[in-house]
């Protein structure tokens, strides 16, 4: 940048003459970014317009192009409260009679109400409580020492669920889920709710209580010793709990899986213990060294433990004995926790793990990986093995067990509430049974489709209910109304686009000007450009005029006879600044032309084949020629009736000339400051000159 001396010497507002000097310069650069910016509020005008008849293209003039367009039937039922039906295109026309039997239904399961349970509170008196999701269900008298299961059979999937003394209320639910089921108990109630996913007498669902065999309840309890179930926290339990049921009926890679699963949880409790018992062994070596007790059992701070808060920075002068003494303890846990994290104790966790470990005093005994693993995986292939050898033996009838739960054995019969002993009810999975024209048909749905009809179901007709199928006459209307009035409304656009006012004395505003215009001023400004940038343009002027070409084209039906939209009663108004808007004669939502005869409609009553053939021939025809305007240039891409690429590449340039411009002002400044700083410093010398000159005459 050139040294700017503004004014020094002369005494000139040299910053406000370079600006004004300036502004004709500017202006020609604000002439570029005004056509950059008209050309983009274009684009975004052509932008908006292209996805409007796309919309149409795509939409309800591709539909009326084909005969399925106007294929539409419809089906009225004598008795609609309890069957209705949908037509489909090709279902025949004419009259059904149809007797539903039987609808389907879900099998579907309501137990009976669970009773509360006696149990003890902390001090061991006796308490009554209501069962919820979590109480177990050795609580509510479940015998849980015969290596009982809860089996759920869903089709060709069994799920079971292995009851011991931990086994939850929550657990047999999640089981019953497993199987497929929809399963839930309610506390309030004190009920469970079982039913099956989807209705029909193939979805139906077993629940049997199951004892099983000795060799069973060897291997569960093997593999219980094999993970240390007993020492196991709750939730680990849990999942040797879920990981027996998964194994029981699982595939091989499912039993991998949990061997892995059981392997790493035996680890991490190993690594715990470990860790455990090398923290407890620092941490007292710390405690030892910092404190100390006195005869009397009192505790001591020692002469390392004062130098360790010293050298940690918390010693205080007001301490006393006690306040050492707890801070030594703290620096204990601190320090203890640093050391365990250093390799020295890392790497003898990992190798305690690794290779075994024991200590006597402590009770802990770590056997080595390798052993442990193997441990899990022969004791897991073991009760998988029992599993498929020996099995369960069923109980049949109903279980004592189960009605512990409000059960009885479920085998998908049908038991009304006073056939139980403890309440269930069952409704059976039953599938719909029709009688259409004297055929028995049978759905396990509550929907049965037949030659393109489709029976919705809803309750035994207790005789036969007629459908009639025939041309839904109004449905095609609509489809045919739609077409139009999404016609109409893009042409509107068009030609209120095209026939804008004009907005030559507008230009687009400076900042200046737009610091000195409020926002609302702005807006209506700009608004009033935009508004104008389509007005008598050629692409939209031609594209306008293939849309309103539709109003003559004509077909000649298969009858023989020629015909156009007009001899179906679609036409434009005699309002000539409608610009080919098009109007169905008599429709009761038109304005102008609701009194006058509806030919469409009675045409569509009388002969619809021959209103298919002419709005398919003449929508055919229209998207042919919009597929023509949008296909792909150098100026245009495909999909699009304007030229969006050539705008691009118009936009680029105008951008690239307004750096140019940028740059060039910016030199033309810098020449303009240059100049009048030459002409200061000329100035100063001049000043400079006169007065040495002064001196020299002596004035």
């Amino acid at each position: 940048m050139a040294l700017r001396m503004t004014g020094l010497t002369s005494g000139l507002d040299t910053e406000s003459i370079v600006n004004a000097m300036m502004e004709t310069h500017k202006a020609k650069k604000h002439k570029v970014e005004s056509k950059k910016q008209k050309l983009e509020w274009k684009q975004e005008i052509w932008s908006g317009l292209n996805t409007k008849i796309l919309n149409l293209y795509k939409g309800s003039l591709s539909k009326m192009r084909f005969s399925t367009g106007y294929a539409t039937k419809k089906a009225t039922s004598s008795d609609s409260s309890k069957l209705t039906a949908t037509a489909g295109t090709d279902a025949a026309k004419g009259k059904y009679t149809v007797n539903v039997k039987q609808v389907a239904a879900s099998q579907y399961v309501t137990g009976g109400k669970v009773p509360q349970y006696t149990t003890t509170d902390e001090d061991g008196n006796a308490v009554t409580k209501s069962v919820s999701s979590g109480t177990k269900l050795s609580e509510i008298g479940m015998d849980v020492s015969n290596g009982g299961q809860i089996q759920v059979k869903t089709g060709d999937k069994t799920v079971s669920l292995v009851i011991d003394e931990n086994t939850t209320v929550n657990e047999f639910v999640q089981s019953l889920k497993k199987a497929g089921l929809s399963a839930s108990f309610d506390a309030t109630q004190g009920r469970f709710f079982i039913g099956a996913k989807d209705s029909g007498a193939d979805q139906g669902f077993t629940i049997n209580y199951a004892t099983t065999s000795s060799a069973m309840q060897t291997a569960v309890s093997d593999l219980k010793n094999a993970v240390g179930y007993d020492g196991l926290s709750d939730s680990q339990k849990k999942t040797v709990r879920d990981l027996l049921n998964t194994m029981q009926n699982g595939t091989d890679k499912e039993v991998e899986s949990a061997i892995t699963s059981l392997q790493e949880m035996v680890e991490e409790n190993a690594t715990s213990a470990v860790t455990e018992f090398y923290t407890n062994q620092v941490k007292n070596e710390y405690l030892s060294e910092y404190i100390t007790t006195d005869a009397d059992g009192n505790e001591k701070i020692t002469d390392a433990g004062k130098a360790a808060i010293e050298e940690a920075g918390q010693m205080d002068d007001t301490f006393v004995e006690s306040d050492m003494v707890a801070v030594a303890k703290k620096l204990a846990d601190t320090n203890t926790s640093k050391k365990i994290a250093e390799d020295e104790y890392q790497n003898k966790i990992k190798d305690a793990v690794e290779n075994g470990f024991s200590d006597a005093d402590a009770g802990i005994t770590i056997a080595p990986k390798a052993g442990r693993d193997q441990g899990i995986a022969d004791a897991t292939n073991a009760y998988r093995a029992a599993t498929v050898a020996n099995g369960v033996t069923e109980v049949t009838g109903d279980s004592d067990q189960l009605q512990k739960l409000g059960l009885n054995t479920v085998d998908g019969t049908a038991v009304s509430e006073s056939e139980s002993a403890n309440g269930m009810v069952v409704i059976a999975g039953v599938d719909s049974e029709v009688v259409v024209n004297g055929a028995t048909l049978t759905s396990k749905d509550s929907t049965l489709t037949v030659n393109g009809l489709t029976l919705n179901l809803t309750a035994v007709t207790n005789g036969d209910v007629s459908i009639t199928v025939g041309d839904d006459t109004e449905a095609v209307y609509d489809s045919i109304k739609e077409m139009l009035s999404e016609y109409n409304s893009v042409l509107t656009e068009m030609n209120t686009l095209y026939n804008a006012s004009s907005a030559r004395d507008y230009d687009v505003l400076t900042d200046d000007q737009k610091d000195e215009m409020s926002d609302d001023e702005v807006e209506k400004w700009n608004t009033k450009i935009k508004d104008s940038l389509l007005r008598r343009d050629s692409t939209l002027g031609d594209l306008r005029m293939t849309m309103r070409s539709i109003a003559g084209m004509t077909v000649t039906a298969s009858n023989g006879k020629t015909y156009s939209l007009a001899n179906l009663g679609i036409t434009t108004s005699s309002d000539y600044k409608e610009y080919g808007l098009l109007h169905i004669k008599g429709d009761e939502d038109d304005s102008e032309y609701a009194d006058s005869t509806n030919t469409l409609m009675n045409m569509l009553q009388e002969d619809p084949d021959t209103v298919a053939e002419v709005l398919s021939g003449i929508t055919t025809k229209l998207y042919s020629s919009l597929t023509d305007k949008m296909k792909k240039t150098s100026l245009s891409s495909a999909m699009t009736f304007y030229n969006d690429v050539e705008m691009n590449k118009q936009i680029s340039q105008y951008k690239k000339d307004i750096k140019e411009w940028e740059t060039k002002l910016k030199d033309i400044e810098d020449r303009y400051y240059s100049q009048f700083t030459a002409m200061e410093k000329a100035l100063a010398n001049l000043q400079s000159q006169q007065s040495s000159l002064s001196s020299y005459l002596g004035q």
